[in-house]
Formats: structure tokens, sequence, C-alpha cells
């Protein structure tokens, strides 16, 4: 689902606000009036803001400083994380191999031992906790011999540990590896317990690889269908557990190369009731089993042969990309299949064959290892072989010697018979046109056989690789980890809790992580088992991990990375939607997360650009380089502010990955270090009152409390000759703490002397900030931390404690609204507490105003102005609020408004935000909307004038939640259907005729409109 909408932006704006006033028609208003009243709040608030900052005393000091600007540059810089990036995947690659290897000599090496739950147990993850009645857990050691514990067995007892829980999220065990068996598979099976049995020493390699890769989830998925993992943990699982390791894109791009595939649905007159559900639930299993990199497509084919996908736009009579949104059209479809006629095998196959080879024409040069191309065959009979067809369309000879030709088939056919009772010879038919195409036969009897053999199929066509041992690293789109319960609580699948291992509600957050999986092969050598399929051994990668090579601090306050893979789709963004916050808990997936592009994140301003398409290709193809482009931005905690930005996007490839990544700066702001040769002074220090952004300085080494540590770490830097530390940033912080010294006394200072004063007039801060490049963050809070001892250390680390909460300032949304804005003006926002819509209480709401001070480049002759820090005030809404009514109470002497001000009832006034929010009104219930839907022609009227730009920009990762519209009548109502419908035609109108009197607003036939900025 995608929405288009409309955003406004500011033209000519002064102060970043404008006053929008409503009269009744009695009360004629001079719109030089309402301009006055803007010019004058203006000027007032400009004033009032400049004192109470000090903005104006640290701008002086940034003019008499002597300070360097060191250039940063992007290009280079984007080559040196994609190869820090490249290390740090290798490490897990290996990780991986070395599993492959050590379960490939385990197997070939292995004696089957027969197996039963009487005299073999594992550690079942969704059972590895022992619990007595009513929930409560014990121990082993709670267990006496006179006990009468009826639970499960004690050998499956797994303590997990929570001194962990700050590299994998959830409590867990390093002396294991627990397995997850799939629902449909019974634990106790012999062929199962074999399997887990050959399998437990890879516990050793496991616990090796953990040495390297201190928060990385390894594993071992068997093609028997139980997934081994490491470390242990309890299993969870929200109603039915329905995971199997098999389905997931990691396993099946391990387990064979990127395939085609078209499935063939017969759907004749007798694939009807059950054998029709059945079909149709194979088909749905098939395209469960694919991955991006897979293309497909689905015919039916009675008399006729047609594809189920009819959006031309889509398939085109082609292949399409196996993406879980085109999976998710064509499974709609499939569902209005319906079976009538009889088949005409030879049309379809002619259809399937025709695809294919457009798609992947034949190649009789060189022989193929095995055909990645395949038609899933899926019906309930064949009464002939049609062996024509495959003798003109599949089988071709290609020359192995000079002597010696080899017969090869194009495509592979697997075949489903579906339904118990077949006729022999319909079976053999069906049977013999798999086995003949180097394909497979399987009899779907039931609903249970569809889970127990469609995805056999990815074993056969991955054997050519395993005999020929050609070694096959996948590397997996972006997937999501949600290990934790909304509960909060342990993570067995029943209703059971662990009350030992309870757990906060912020370590709900899913995962975004990758993986890197490399199949496993049979290698004992004879020609029955040779090249069988084991399963996949890989290592999961949390994202965060990736990312936190990342050199934020070099990118400035609107700049950003991401990456893609070779198919353009996005594996981190910034602006990612990858869970769904309006579900409890905010962990719900998104549909297509995984699927999203890169030119759904990134849109350019002019349509008619290709700036964006080229960045695109060439990161597809693996290039490095430079592109600059004006795109539309999305910013705001909610995402619904719009700027236009031009951006240079530099970009690097992920080498012996499918990934690139692209570091994204700001053309107006800037990626530079402002820095000064001179040591941090401690003195600069009032570290109550002070964060510094939790940044890698030298090895790792970050911002420590308390304080004096810190300055130890700064100093150490700027002395140090080691390449791996960055010096600039540690002279950039020690610049940025000293040249912002003092600006608590200012703020000390003004405080009481509003307080003195007690003027209505002024405006009341409940907080000043400034927040710099560098990530400095200076702060007051006028509401008694003024009397807070600077020299009292037990009072300073529990504040500690909470501003350590606090964002880098580059990445606040204060110091991005000023960058935005790129002006020395006051821009404003509002925030309002989730309380105030129960109390109404407008003590809950609190406006910010923020500002930046720029300097001039030093570098390359620039005079290029560059962003260094901003100043942020929090005021009382209450305090603006009367100072907006006091402003408009009066107006020059050559201007009459005696009757007319903002506090009449007869009066409406609203302050807008630079994007047409309401930062000020009447009703605050009003404040924080978009004044569009407030007054829809009054914004389209003030866009007219210029004072405002309408941006339209689409979201294509939004979600539109469908209404159940199905009607529970009876049929006899269709007598009335003429009826029905006329009733419909007269609402539609009354609708349509309502909708035009709201967009033309009845409210302005009777008031007038007057607006102005300030």
């Amino acid at each position: 689902m995608q929405w288009t909408l409309s955003v406004v932006i500011a033209t000519t704006v002064v102060y970043l606000f404008t006053i929008v006033g409503f009269t009744q028609s009695f009360l004629e208003l001079n719109p030089a009036i309402v301009e006055f009243w803007a010019t004058s709040l203006g000027q007032q608030i400009d004033r009032q803001c400049k004192n109470a900052s000090g903005i104006k005393v640290i701008e002086k000091k940034y003019k008499e400083a002597t300070y360097t600007t060191h250039y940063i540059n992007g290009k280079t810089l984007s080559v040196e994380v994609a190869k820090k990036i490249e290390s740090y995947l290798q490490v897990r690659l290996e990780a991986a191999i070395e599993i492959k290897k050590k379960a490939q000599e385990l197997f070939l090496n292995y004696s089957s031992e027969n197996h039963t739950c009487d005299d073999f147990t594992y550690y079942d993850s969704k059972d590895i906790t022992i619990y007595k009645d009513r929930g409560n857990l014990i121990f082993p050691e709670d267990l006496d011999e006179n006990s009468t514990y009826n639970g499960p067995n004690l050998e499956l007892y797994l303590p997990l540990y929570e001194e962990w829980r700050e590299h994998f999220q959830i409590p867990v065990s390093l002396n294991a590896s627990a397995i997850h068996v799939p629902t449909n598979i019974y634990k106790c099976a012999p062929f199962l317990l074999d399997n887990i049995s050959w399998t437990g020493k890879l516990d050793e390699v496991f616990s090796k690889n953990q040495g390297n890769m201190k928060s990385a989830w390894q594993f071992f998925a068997s093609s028997a269908g139980f997934l081994r993992f490491y470390p242990a943990s309890a299993w969870y699982n929200e109603g039915m557990d329905m995971f199997d390791a098999r389905l997931t894109e990691w396993y099946t791009s391990a387990a064979a190369p990127p395939k085609n595939i078209i499935i063939l649905l017969d759907n004749s007159g007798s694939m009807t009731g059950l054998r029709m559900e059945i079909a149709k639930t194979t088909v749905k299993k098939i395209m469960e089993s694919l991955n991006e990199n897979d293309f497909f497509n689905l015919i039916t084919f009675n008399n006729d042969s047609r594809f189920v996908d009819c959006d031309c736009q889509h398939s085109n009579g082609s292949l399409i990309q196996a993406t879980s949104k085109n999976i998710r059209r064509v499974t709609k479809s499939l569902m209005e299949v319906q079976s009538i006629q009889i088949a005409n095998f030879s049309k379809a196959f002619q259809l399937a064959f025709d695809v294919l080879q457009k798609h992947s024409p034949i190649n009789r040069s060189r022989i193929n290892l095995g055909s990645n191309n395949a038609i899933m065959l899926i019906t309930d009979g064949a009464s002939e072989t049609y062996v024509e067809v495959f003798d003109s369309y599949n089988w071709y000879n290609v020359t192995v010697d000079k002597d010696q030709t080899a017969q090869l088939r194009y495509a592979r056919i697997f075949s489903y018979l579906i339904g118990q009772e077949v006729t022999l010879a319909n079976k053999n038919h069906v049977k013999w046109m798999g086995c003949a195409n180097k394909g497979y036969f399987y009899h779907i009897g039931t609903m249970a056989d569809v889970h127990d053999y469609v995805q056999d199929y990815v074993r056969v066509m991955a054997r050519p690789l395993a005999v020929h041992n050609i070694s096959h690293n996948s590397w997996s789109g972006v997937h999501l980890n949600i290990p934790l319960p909304k509960e909060n609580f342990g993570f067995n699948t029943n209703s059971r809790t662990t009350e030992w291992i309870r757990l906060p509600s912020t370590a709900t957050k899913p995962v975004l992580s990758i993986s890197v999986s490399t199949p496993v092969y049979d290698q004992r050598d004879d020609e029955i088992n040779n090249g069988n399929l084991l399963g996949v051994a890989g290592v999961h990668i949390n994202l965060d991990e990736i990312l936190a090579f990342i050199p934020r601090s070099k990118l400035g306050a609107l700049g950003y990375a991401f990456i893609i893979n070779n198919n353009g789709f996005v594996l981190s963004h910034p602006d990612l939607k990858p869970w769904n916050f309006s579900s409890f808990g905010g962990n719900t997936p998104m549909n297509d997360y995984k699927n999203v592009d890169i030119l759904f994140l990134e849109q350019e301003y002019n349509s008619s650009d290709e700036q964006l398409p080229q960045l695109r290709r060439a990161m597809i193809n693996g290039e490095t380089g430079h592109v600059q482009a004006t795109v539309k931005k999305f910013y705001g905690q909610q995402l619904h502010r719009v700027y236009i930005q031009t951006q240079n996007y530099y970009y690097a490839p992920i080498l012996n990955t499918p990934y690139s990544i692209a570091l994204v700066i700001a053309e107006h702001t800037n990626n530079h270090y402002i820095y000064q040769t001179k040591s941090l002074d401690p003195q600069s220090f009032l570290w109550c009152s002070m964060v510094i952004a939790d940044w890698d300085y030298c090895n790792n080494q970050r911002k420590t409390t308390p304080f004096f540590k810190f300055v130890d770490i700064i100093n150490n830097v700027l002395k140090s000759s080691d390449p791996l530390c960055n010096k600039n940033l540690a002279a950039s912080v020690a610049f940025d703490v000293n040249i912002t010294r003092g600006v608590h006394a200012i703020w000390n200072d003004y405080n009481k002397e509003i307080l003195i004063a007690n003027s209505q007039k002024n405006l009341d801060f409940n907080m000043a900030m400034v927040g710099t490049r560098a990530g400095v963050t200076r702060f007051q809070d006028f509401n008694g931390q003024a009397e807070l001892d600077q020299s009292n250390d037990e009072s300073c680390l529990s504040l500690q404690k909470l501003i350590d909460l606090f964002t880098p300032s580059i990445d606040t949304e204060y110091y991005k609204k000023a960058a935005v804005n790129r002006r020395n003006v006051w821009a404003f926002s509002s925030t309002i507490h989730p309380d105030f819509e129960d109390t109404l209480n407008t003590s809950y709401i609190s406006v910010a105003a923020s500002r930046g001070i720029y300097i001039q480049e030093h570098h390359r002759n620039s005079k290029k102005d560059i962003l260094a820090s901003v100043f942020t005030l929090h005021m009382k809404y209450d305090s603006l609020f009367r100072m907006l009514n006091a402003t408009t109470s009066f107006c020059s002497a050559s201007l009459d408004c005696s009757s007319i001000y903002c506090h009449n009832d007869s009066v409406d006034c609203y302050l807008l935000d630079e994007n047409g929010f309401v930062v000020v009104a009447d009703d605050p219930l009003l404040v924080g909307k978009f004044f569009g839907y407030i007054d829809y022609q009054v914004l389209l009227d003030m866009r007219k004038k210029g004072m405002f730009k309408e941006v339209p920009i689409t979201d294509y990762q939004a979600v539109c939640i469908a209404c159940d519209m199905s009607s529970e009548n009876s049929s006899a109502s269709s007598i009335l259907n003429p009826f029905i419908y006329m009733v419909k035609l007269l609402m539609w109108h009354i609708t349509q005729i309502t909708l035009s009197l709201t967009q033309f607003s009845l409210v302005n036939l009777w008031h007038y409109i007057y607006y102005a900025t300030g």
C-alpha cells in the first residue's frame, strides 16, 4: 500500500510563524493590523529568546576565536566504512564455513544408532525450563527423593543467564545449543533423533566461534526439519508455532542457486472440492519457499492456459520477482481460481516453456551443472506422458567430447499428484513427467502431506552443486528477530511464565538482522548418498553492530547512511519502517519491510531527474562514486513534516557481499570538524549540566562517567599518534566545550531577572539548551536546577543517570529543525504530553524555539557558512499564549484596532509554524495539528499567495487497514437490487455535495479571514 500526500513548507517567513485571524462578519479587520501584530510579536520573541539563550554572546566568541575547519572527504570515508564492515562480515562468514566443515566431518564419520526418546534427550527450546503446578518455577535442587514432580524430564533443564542480555537481548546459555522442532514433526521420530544426535558436537565449533563474535546467533538448520541454534535460549512463539527453518530466506537462498519457476495448476473440472483446496495450499507453500533472488509465475490451465496474475503492469506474461508484495498479490488471485472444463496439458507446458526461455534462453554451447529452471505441475492426474512436448521444448543435446554427446534438460519438472483416490495409470503418467525430466514426483493426498513434501524440491535442485562440491555462500536480505514476548515474561509457547527472567518493557523492540549461510552436503563417496543436502549452516548478524561502524560524528546534522543489496532493496535506512507502530507493543512486522526499494525512500524533488536511479544502478553493480540530488525528505518524530534538500551521496561496495553502503551529507550542512589545537580544561565542565555524545574517540574509547576520566581520554587522544584515534573529533569536542563555557551563568542570571521582574509580558522558559557539531550539549533546567551543587558528586551522578539518556545533539529534532531552516531565525515546534487530552491542562504543552549559529568555513579558500551549534529554548505554552493576546491588544497610531484583539470571543487567532502546524490557538486541543485539517480553504489561499509551498510526497510504506464489507443479508434481497442501486446513487450525490461545501468551508461565508507572516 502507498499513500501520496501533500505537505506544505513556508516560503517567505521571517520569524518562521504565521498569524491567522478569523473575525465575525460585523467586525472588519484591516489586513495591515494582522501584519503589524505578526511583526511586533516576532520582534518581542526574538529579543527575549536572544537574551534568555545567550546566543549573541556565543556568536561573538565564535567570531573572536581562532579555529580550523577540517573538511571530511565523503568518497574516501565511504570506502573506509565499507572496508571495516567487510572485515566484520568476513569473520561471520568464516564462522559459518567452520560450522559447515564440522557438520560435514561429523556426518561422514557417523553411524546410525536408532535412538528413541527413552535413551536420548536434547534441549528442546520450547521446554527447557521446569515448572511446578500453577506456573511456579522450580530448580533441580528443589527436588528430593520424595518429590511428586510430574513435569518435563529433569535432563532437559537448562539455566539461562542474564549477563548476556546486553549481547542477545534475552537470557541465554553459552553451555549448549538448543533445538527447535516444527510443530508438524514428531519430536521423538527416529529419523529426527538420529540427525539431532550427530549434530550434537557442533557445540564445540559454536563455542570456539563465540570467542570472535560476542553477539552472533549461530545455527545449523537440518533438511530433516529441526534447527540447532547457539547460544541456547527458550523459544517464544505467540499462538501456534508455525516456524520451519527450511522455509526461511536464508535457508532457501543458501540451499540452491536463484531459481526461475513456473507453477502449473490444473483447474479442470475434476479438481474440485478438497482437491482444489489441497492444490491451492501446495501452490502457497511453494511460493513461501521462494526468496527475492527467485523469479516465478503461476499459470492455471483447463482448455485454456492463463496467468493468474493478470496485471500486465507487473507480469506481462513473463516471470516476476518473488518479493513479498508479488507473492501476496498472486496468492490473492489464486483464491479466486475455480474448477471448470477439461485439462489441456500440451498447451500449458508449451506456454510454460515459452515463458522460461524468454527469461532464460537455452545455452547449447556449454553444460550446466544443473538447471535453475523448474516447472511445478500440480494436478490430479494425466491421461498420457506428453513425451512429444518435452522432446520439443525440454530435451536437447550438447557435445561432451568429439564423438560423444549428452542429453540435458532445460527445466526440471516437479510433479505433485493431488488426491487420495487416483488411478494407477494417472499416477504413473504424472510420475514419469517428474522422473524423466530430472525433477521429482510427490503424491499429496492430504493437507499434512503438503507440509511434509513440498519443500523437498529445494534439496533436488541443490544436488548438482553438492555433487561437484561447489561452495555457495548466501547473504540474506533484512529480516526481523523478535525474540521477546509482548507480556515481557518467559518464552515458552504455553501459558506458563518464567518469573525469574521477567523482562523490562523496553526490551521488546524487534531487532533487524541479516544472515550469512552456506549449504552442508553429504560427502560420502557413493552414488546413492553423495550430494544430498544435509542442511544449512550460518550466522545471524545484528544490523545495529554494522551501523556502529558508521561515523555519525562526520555526517553532520542532516546526514545519514543506508545499505542496500544487489536487488536495490533496503537493509538499513533511517526512514525504513519495518514494524507497525499502531499494533500492540509496536512490534508487528510490516508486510513488505524486506522488499522496500531504495527509490521508495529517496524521492527526487523533480521527478524528471535521473540522479537517484543512476545511484541505484551503480550501487547494485558494486561501483564506487558520488551523486548529488535534490530530494524531498520527511523529518520530525511522526515524519509528518517535509523539507527540500540537496544531498551528496557517496557510495561504495562492501566487497565479498551483495551489499553496498551510501553516506549521505546535506549540501548546506557541514561535513567538517571545527577545532583548536588546545587541550581540554577540566574547569570548562559543569558536568552536572552537560552531555557528551557517546562516539568512538580512539580504539573504542567512548564517553565515560565521571567526566574527569573523559577529560583524560580527550587530552590523551590529542597527544596520541595512533592512526585509529580521531584526533579531529577530540579537538572539536575540546573547542566546543571551551567556547560554550560561561553559558550557564547567562542562563542563571536571566532566570533570576525574570523571577524578580515577574512580568506578564515575559516568556516563561522551562529549559535552555545548546548543542554543538561535536556532540556537546549544555542545558539548564529553570525549574530548580539552578541551585544544584556542581561540586556534589552524589547529586551529579544521580542527575547523570537521567541525562545519559539524551540523544547526541546533532540527532535531536531541535537541532535538525534549525539545520533544515538554514536561517538565523527561531524555528518553533510544540510538544504535547500524552496526559494533556485527559486533563486539558496547558502546562502539559511546551513550545520549543531553535536557532543556529553559523560560521565561515576555513578550507579551500571557501566562504561557505557551516552550522556550528544550535540554541534551543523550551517555553511554557501559557506564556506564549499570553504574549500573543497582549500583542494583539494594541496597534500603531495609524491603525484602529480598539475592538479587535485575539482574546475577543468574536476573533479566532492561530500561530502557525513553517510547515503549517498550529503552535498557539484559542482552543489548545488544536495545538500540534495541521492547519489544513482545521481550514483547508484558508491554507490553500495562503499557498496561492506564496506564503506556503505544497510538496507532494509518496509514502510507499503506508498501511491500509481493510474493512470487512461482507453482507449477512440473504440472497432474497437481490430482488431489491434496482432500489438499492438508486439509493446508493442518491447517497453518492449527497456525499459529493457535502464534500464540496466542506472544501469551500461554509465558515468563510460569514467570517473574514486575515493572515500575515512575522
